[in-house]
């Protein structure tokens, strides 16, 4: 049995003492019909409750939801809905609105009578704007690269620019000075070395300042001359101790693409000198000054050339990239298109607007929270920022769900250490997901909720021994890989609350809080792990051969914030 099995089974063995634990609000709740809190006192029986709408799994587009019940007891009873009395009619049905925030909500119901017999029943809704999963939705994902993130970037690209073979990338240039007069002279780069280059990225209004340097420069010439009409040929060495060139990058998007362009460049040699011999002095002189601006202007058009190019790869890598893979076993297809780009002497914004579709998950529905996507969503700190925008996360989850990617049948053998706890007679375990899983970020908290996750235990014939609800809340955490990319994981802590729903008269092992709370914390590792193997399937800005250092991640208007700070 895979380890996702064993996880999910093992999440529904819970009990109404757990139940009667606080539900969390507004975030995480399950559907739990038929669980009784009886803290009363004396021989008269509890009230009994039915809930009729909404039914589990509802899916309500918008922040109302109905809520109507029967309420039943010998004497008088007190009904609340989310804390409010509402007032049963003389039959003891009762109807009322609520409201719940966008998400996976609660509607928890009491029925208390004047013996103190408490009868709760509380169940999960997906509220808001819904959004269909069929990929149709951009979302956004941003990524801000402050000061010390772009001079990573700069050192990045000067070690790519070292692959650069400037022999070859200069001979388009030759001759590099040609005069056939009577007195003058034909050159010709031959060769080309160097000891290392660095580049230098800062930032600016509207362009990225690039200093290029290049290092212990050796370059061999070949010269044919004239003098008085009369030829001769010579091999001319330079040795420049460092090539400085600078211009101002300027970034765009073009064709889907972050596209560079160096519009202008200066260059400065530093420490030029210039090996000749055996020439008439006139042609030497002739090589002394043009040679110095041929070398000058042949590095100056390589860098222009080849430098945007190298700086496209390197930017690109914050721009999350397209793909296809399968994600919990389902085909998954990611598109994204660069959407805005920012400079300021604060750093670099890219925003990216994302699409994704699960295949056979384009019928489900997610809760959209569409906000927009700005720098100051992100610190303005040195490092990397990362903004993912929740609609990203949940229309992942909801193609997914409505995939049947959470759902999962396990016979008895398959359960292992489980298979002692439950009834003698159970053969088989059915889980059933009602609602997609879904990312908040409401009051800066960052949270994953799953709401009406039933458990159906069977015995070999098919009838049901035990229905089990539970629900689950758990906080999402942020590491670096050794890619450079930002993983999203779930937290290893979650907060769960589990409810046997129903128990056959027959059943030879009932359940108790004490086999439950014994294993639901060893088993959450393998059921966030699940989680987490879909989250990291998200794009993500990346800045490549850079060391990341612990993320901070927080919460923040619709979106998963990351703030990234450099090794």
């Amino acid at each position: 049995m895979s380890a996702y099995n064993i996880g999910f089974a093992a999440l529904a063995l819970h009990s109404c003492r757990r139940m009667r634990a606080s539900i969390v609000a507004a975030i995480v709740v399950s559907g739990f019909a038929g669980c009784t809190a009886q803290n009363g006192t004396g021989n008269d029986a509890p009230p009994t409750l039915e809930i009729t709408a909404p039914q589990r799994g509802t899916q309500s587009d918008g922040a109302s939801v109905t809520v109507t019940g029967n309420v039943h007891d010998d004497g008088t009873v007190r009904v609340t809905v989310n804390g409010t009395d509402v007032t049963p009619a003389t039959d003891g049905s009762f109807t009322t609105t609520v409201t719940v925030p966008p998400g996976i909500g609660i509607i928890e119901t009491h029925a208390i009578d004047n013996g103190g017999h408490d009868v709760r029943d509380v169940r999960a809704v997906l509220a808001g704007t819904l959004a269909p999963s069929d990929g149709k939705v951009a979302a956004p994902v941003g990524a801000f690269a402050g000061p010390e993130a772009l001079r990573a970037i700069g050192t990045a690209m000067g070690n790519t620019a070292q692959a650069i073979d400037f022999t070859a990338a200069v001979q388009p240039f030759n001759p590099v000075y040609n005069n056939t007069g009577c007195l003058g002279a034909k050159i010709d780069i031959t060769d080309v070395a160097l000891s290392n280059i660095d580049v230098a990225l800062t930032p600016g209004a509207g362009i990225l300042h690039t200093a290029v340097e290049i290092d212990n420069v050796v370059i061999h010439l070949h010269a044919s001359y004239k003098v008085a009409c009369l030829g001769g040929s010579t091999t001319i060495t330079v040795r420049i101790a460092k090539a400085h060139i600078t211009g101002d990058l300027a970034v765009v998007i073009a064709s889907g693409k972050l596209t560079s362009s160096v519009p202008a460049d200066a260059v400065t040699l530093d420490g030029f000198v210039l090996d000749v011999s055996g020439v008439p002095s006139a042609i030497e002189g002739l090589f002394n000054s043009n040679v110095r601006n041929a070398v000058a202007n042949s590095l100056k058009t390589v860098i222009h050339d080849r430098v945007p190019p190298i700086a496209d790869k390197a930017l690109g890598d914050l721009v999350a990239k397209p793909y296809t893979a399968a994600v919990l076993g389902h085909p998954t297809k990611v598109t994204v298109a660069p959407s805005k780009i920012v400079i300021a002497p604060t750093g670099l914004f890219v925003a990216v607007d994302t699409k994704l579709v699960v295949t056979g998950g384009e019928g489900g529905a997610f809760v959209s929270m569409p906000s927009a996507i700005t720098s100051s969503l992100m610190q303005q700190g040195h490092g990397l920022g990362v903004a993912i925008a929740n609609d990203v996360v949940n229309e992942l989850f909801g193609g997914l769900w409505a995939a049947g990617a959470f759902d999962a049948h396990l016979s008895i053998d398959k359960v292992g250490v489980l298979a002692s706890l439950l009834d003698a007679d159970a053969a088989s375990l059915d889980i059933e997901v009602s609602l997609p899983p879904t990312v908040t970020t409401e009051s800066n908290k960052l949270e994953l909720s799953i709401g009406d996750l039933l458990v159906h235990v069977k015995d070999a014939g098919g009838s049901e021994i035990q229905r089990i609800a539970l629900s689950l809340r758990t906080s999402l955490a942020a590491a670096p890989s050794q890619s450079g990319k930002i993983l999203l994981t779930v937290s290893n802590t979650p907060e769960v609350h589990a409810q046997v729903l129903e128990q056959s008269d027959n059943a030879l092992r009932p359940l108790t809080d004490a086999q439950v709370e014994g294993i639901i914390t060893g088993v959450w590792g393998v059921v966030g792990g699940t989680a987490s193997d879909a989250l990291a399937k998200l794009p993500m800005p990346t800045i490549a051969t850079i060391q990341l250092g612990a993320p901070t991640i927080s919460g923040k208007a619709g979106y998963v914030v990351a703030d990234i700070p450099l090794m």
